[in-house]
């Protein structure tokens, strides 16, 4: 019986692998149509937005169907309308981007250069107008354009995904310069799992402990910080209290 249970599992799993992927040969075949439609524009940026937040919302109902996900999102609900914006969260996974922008559709995230500048996945996030993780210098103009269209912008202030089982690494400044500049409030996101998947190391192929469990947790809202140093620290320190409450 624990074989059959097993057996079971395992088909499942490497079965929703595959049907994630048709997803997102499905996600990348329709911004390739608005791409080949529309002059890049604000316009265009909006509908790609959309069509990311179709195609992630889609990808985890059917995770959730199919007994590999269970997700609770229902903190998100009250900031699905909210504009101006700088949502922070913790980084336990490779999920976290998709999973928060199945719950907000008019969400953009700050993106690696190595994802971004992908053939593939980076040219849907490109068409969507998500900004690429750059110099501060250089994302200031890219997020201050995505932050005024989309209302909402997301970083993760570690920078990388956490290892499972270790502690949230250094945070980085950039959220909280970009808060300043873009005078936003700040809306930190905690991420709680009890999923090693996709953390830091954790290979594509591995099948974890199932189901895998997702709970988003919204912090206390931090008001847009004053244009000073010691502003901008104290937002960061307090920031990173909270983020380092959540689950491993």
């Amino acid at each position: 019986m624990l074989r059959f249970s097993a057996i079971n599992a395992c088909l499942r799993f490497y079965g929703s692998l595959l049907v994630i992927a048709i997803i997102f040969l499905a996600l990348d075949a329709g911004s390739w149509v608005l791409r080949s439609m529309m002059r890049d524009s604000a316009h265009r940026r909006r509908l790609g937005r959309a069509w990311l937040h179709t195609i992630a919302r889609l990808a985890i109902r059917y995770l959730q169907a199919a007994g590999m996900v269970d997700c609770d999102l229902s903190a998100l609900k009250s900031l699905r309308t909210v504009s101006n914006i700088v949502l922070v969260a913790n980084h336990p996974s490779r999920l976290d981007s998709l999973i928060l922008a199945s719950a907000l559709p008019h969400m953009t995230c700050v993106t690696k250069a190595s994802i971004w500048e992908r053939s593939t996945l980076g040219s849907t996030l490109r068409t969507a107008g998500y900004p690429r993780h750059d110099t501060l210098l250089r994302l200031i103009g890219p997020a201050s354009q995505s932050l005024e269209e989309a209302g909402q912008l997301l970083l993760f202030p570690e920078g990388t995904r956490s290892r499972a089982g270790a502690e949230a690494g250094a945070f980085q400044p950039g959220f909280a310069a970009i808060a300043q500049r873009l005078n936003a409030d700040v809306q930190p996101l905690l991420i709680e799992t009890n999923s090693p998947y996709l953390s830091q190391g954790w290979p594509f192929l591995r099948m974890p402990p199932l189901p895998m469990r997702y709970r988003v947790k919204a912090g206390p809202r931090l008001p847009a910080p004053t244009r000073d140093q010691a502003s901008a620290r104290a937002l960061i320190e307090t920031v990173e209290q909270i983020l380092k409450q959540a689950s491993v």
